[in-house]
């Protein structure tokens, strides 16, 4: 596995992707090597749910550190006897033909989202980006795309088929003991509130939120969890914007129980996206049976389908919209119990994580065919089945 930061994953949407995955696929008896960065951690582990980590080194610019790390992770698999390399993410696709030329291995792609597209990156990484993009369309031997709408994207743009597979979800343990030790730190005891969860970026489009939140009245509040990526100048101005209301609760970065205990508390959840992939914190307020407040792009749609209680969807980049499905929302919140099952029911079985990984493993055996030359390659069986 090549393009993440790391696992265990403590953050971003990548990360959890590749370690739920991996732990499958080992579980299905597959070795799996995944490259860290080195300074992921600041004690490096060798093996984390049976997989296999691997460090390797990287800058610490912005765009150059994930760069230099998926290079220095695809040289690492040249020579090694690899069956597959699998590329997560647009960017690292960018030495997908290192790849292919280094080594008989077959070449995955998922692409989680247009990184070409993404506000914080410059001039020069947006070029690289932009060639990162063909890369992923003309070279790997098979592409995973994680909505329906980066399928088209492919289809339209470069001609090229893709699978589609979403990212999954872990369904929420709520036999556990909640910590509420954190919702004493910022005040939330008692109190609703609508939550949103994910990189501070602005794509995410929180600080529109924000604006819309200061347009509903009502006594709950809009409790923002993230950080900064590499975006300061966007965190700044939604410190700027939360100051003005003092409903507005930013908690920095938030992990395992304390932010299962915000979810688990929270009255809402609001995604006001204009631009994703597919968002795995979308999916883990379905697991917790949130009410959903939602953009209309598309990979939103595809997961709540249309407008309705339990899940209000509004017009993307409109601010008054937003305030009216906010209202709404914290109004029929007592009704949306049913509505909210149903989807967390299916949601539950269209992204469940074991059938994501079988669906990849079918992927996987039409690379190798692929590379071989439509010759199935006997390395492929797992442990358990040579």
């Amino acid at each position: 596995m090549v393009g993440q930061k790391g696992i265990p994953a403590n953050y971003g949407g990548v990360e959890r992707a590749v370690e739920e995955l991996s732990a499958r696929l080992v579980e299905r008896g597959h070795e799996v090597s995944v490259f860290n960065r080195r300074e992921y951690r600041d004690e490096p582990i060798a093996e984390h749910r049976g997989i296999q980590l691997v460090p390797v080194r990287a800058t610490s610019g912005k765009h150059s550190g994930n760069l230099t790390q998926s290079l220095s992770g695809t040289v690492r698999t040249v020579g090694r006897g690899f069956d597959v390399v699998h590329f997560h993410a647009m960017g690292p696709c960018l030495f997908t033909p290192l790849a292919r030329v280094g080594s008989n291995a077959a070449v995955v792609a998922t692409i989680q989202g247009r990184d070409d597209q993404r506000a914080k990156w410059g001039l020069a990484a947006r070029a690289s980006l932009r060639t990162a993009a063909w890369a992923s369309a003309h070279v790997p031997h098979e592409v995973i795309v994680v909505s329906k709408q980066l399928g088209h994207h492919y289809e339209a743009d470069h001609r090229r088929a893709t699978h589609h597979i979403p990212n999954g979800v872990t369904p929420a343990d709520r036999s556990r003991q909640a910590d509420t030790a954190v919702l004493d730190r910022f005040g939330l005891c008692n109190q609703g509130y609508i939550l949103n969860v994910g990189r501070l970026v602005p794509e995410k489009a929180m600080d529109q939120a924000i604006i819309a939140f200061r347009k509903v009245e009502t006594d709950a509040k809009l409790v923002i969890v993230g950080g900064s990526s590499h975006t300061d100048t966007y965190v700044k101005r939604l410190e700027q914007l939360a100051a003005q209301d003092e409903r507005v609760v930013l908690t920095g970065p938030l992990y395992g129980d304390e932010l299962g205990c915000v979810f688990g508390q929270a009255s809402a959840y609001v995604m006001p996206s204009l631009l994703e992939g597919l968002p795995l914190a979308l999916l883990e307020a379905v697991s917790y049976h949130l009410p959903l407040i939602v953009s209309d792009i598309q990979p939103h749609l595809e997961v709540v389908e249309s407008d309705g209680i339990g899940h209000r969807v509004f017009r993307a980049g409109d601010v008054d919209d937003m305030a009216r499905a906010m209202k709404r929302t914290l109004e029929d919140v007592r009704f949306s119990g049913d509505a909210c099952r149903q989807l967390e029911e299916r949601v539950a079985e269209e992204y469940s994580w074991d059938r994501i990984t079988m669906l990849t493993e079918d992927v996987y055996r039409q690379a190798i065919e692929r590379a071989a030359g439509g010759v199935r390659r006997r390395l492929w069986s797992p442990r358990s089945q040579r």
